[in-house]
């Protein structure tokens, strides 16, 4: 039966965090037809651990339905926890209203993964981003507003700035209001940038710029950045530490290249092994009952075993009964952990083979 409580997260670490989830979770009642007795709980989210740091990312990988987004929210503090708490500088954040909420909303900025429906289409990029610079910006920076409005539009590489300034966001194109959306962000000065798949909306032929922007502004304004996505590809190449989360728990966390070069738990293989890869011959994760066939959404209650037993290629019957507890992969100062019955000492030796 499951704890609640999930793996800590990296250690050894010179900088204090900047923003923590510890125990994290969160559950909705939802409608439920009237045999059923009209109302249900759902657990999106349980256990969850991560620590943001000044200057470098985390990644939450999995697919859709497995709660990255719900933890993206609950860090934004736009919906509240059911369990555990939120840490902004080693305090707890409880404010949802106020001028405590304005303070933290400024230090805590949410990029979504739709800059068409971010902006607000009847008024003009000047305008939304002159009203975040009112509302959050830097109150010492005393400049003119319309330097400052030049400066975040030259920082997110949209040049020249005037020429962007008096559009209105259907004139520009996706990977343009993707940085203005970015420009946004900034404008408020903030510590903590969480990203909720940041270029799944975009050609792919720009996804990769948008990336690099944000992974200069992360080393240039030591950002603590989550980096929300289902691409364990561009997490390796985004990240420092990478979290895989199925079913609302992290099921195996560690530094980005660890996990994506020698991943231990069978759901990160099967991440891994269904992104595009020309160069990899065998079969497909989907032809071992992995990837997309529906079964990443929250469940309706707490699983009794490991949450991904019933698709896991690898299952044993201790998986279907019992939560496993978590396993170091390679050396503890690593940091790779996972939570897999097939890394434990009890079940490790033992003889296995694929489910077809």
């Amino acid at each position: 039966m499951s704890t609640g409580i999930d793996m800590a997260p990296l250690t050894g670490t010179a900088e204090e965090p900047v923003l923590e989830a510890v125990g994290l979770g969160k559950t909705f009642q939802v409608s439920g037809p009237p045999t059923a007795g009209g109302r249900r709980k759902v657990v999106a989210v349980e256990g969850v651990d991560l620590t943001l740091r000044a200057g470098s990312t985390v990644a939450l990988v999995g697919e859709s339905g497995s709660g990255k987004s719900t933890v993206a929210r609950l860090l934004a503090q736009l919906l509240p926890p059911t369990a555990g708490e939120v840490r902004l500088h080693g305090k707890p954040v409880h404010a949802r209203t106020g001028r405590q909420r304005r303070r933290y909303v400024g230090e805590v900025q949410l990029l979504l993964q739709d800059p068409f429906a971010s902006l607000n289409p009847i008024h003009t990029i000047r305008y939304q981003l002159t009203r975040v610079l009112r509302l959050h910006g830097n109150r010492a920076d005393h400049r003119p507003t319309e330097e400052k409005l030049v400066e975040l539009l030259t920082t997110v590489q949209l040049h020249p700035a005037g020429q962007f300034l008096d559009k209105y966001p259907h004139q520009l194109s996706g990977g343009q209001l993707q940085r203005i959306a970015i420009a946004r962000t900034l404008a408020a000065s903030p510590s903590v940038l969480l990203l909720d798949e940041p270029v799944s909306m975009l050609d792919v032929s720009i996804r990769l710029g948008i990336l690099n922007l944000l992974a200069g502004l992360k080393e240039q304004q030591q950002l603590g950045t989550l980096y929300i996505t289902h691409d364990i590809a561009s997490a390796r190449y985004f990240a420092d530490e990478i979290l895989v989360m199925y079913r609302g728990h992290v099921v195996e966390r560690g530094p980005s290249e660890s996990v994506t070069q020698h991943p231990a738990h069978p759901y990160t293989q099967l991440l891994i092994d269904s992104a595009p890869d020309p160069a990899r011959r065998g079969r497909d994760a989907n032809e071992i009952g992995g990837i997309g066939q529906g079964g990443g959404a929250a469940s309706a209650a707490a699983p009794t075993g490991c949450p991904f037993a019933r698709r896991c290629p690898y299952a044993m019957p201790v998986c279907l009964s019992q939560m496993p507890a978590v396993s170091e992969v390679g050396t503890e100062a690593e940091g790779h952990r996972v939570r897999c019955w097939l890394n434990t000492p009890e079940t490790a030796g033992e003889a296995r083979s694929p489910r077809h």
